[in-house]
């Protein structure tokens, strides 16, 4: 008995680290998906632009899922639950902005784009 308790204490000693390291920041990562954010934003209006909703949705794909790459990770600064919240915050709305490509619905898809880059820009401003 005395040695499983040995053994269940150290199992939740590693766990405990390995949850550590695995919510460390990761500057690499953070900057490249904040990168790739700047280009398909870009790519995103672009497309907006031109009625091509195809081209809008995997844009807004492309961002939801590097938000989405980002959830292990713990910001340089702030708390790690305002970023785990803007961030679902922008996935959402990237997936409504990928209905209103489905919708062909340009004005609703430019709501969308908008509170895209506004929560960009608000994460900018509370974790850079």
């Amino acid at each position: 008995m005395k040695k499983r308790l040995i053994m269940a204490g150290i199992s939740v000693i590693f766990m405990l680290i390995s949850v550590n390291v695995f919510a460390d920041y990761n500057k690499e990562a953070v900057v490249k998906v904040m990168r790739e954010n700047g280009a398909l934003m870009g790519e995103l209006k672009q497309a907006a632009q031109n009625g091509d909703y195809f081209a809008a949705a995997e844009a807004l794909m492309g961002i939801a899922k590097g938000m989405k790459s980002l959830d292990a990770i713990a910001p340089l600064k702030g708390s790690k639950a305002e970023w785990d919240r803007i961030h679902g915050e922008l996935i959402n709305a990237a997936f409504k902005g990928i209905g209103a490509c489905g919708e062909r619905n340009g004005e609703k898809l430019n709501k969308y784009i908008n509170e895209v880059g506004a929560l960009i820009g608000k994460g900018h401003g509370m974790f850079r």
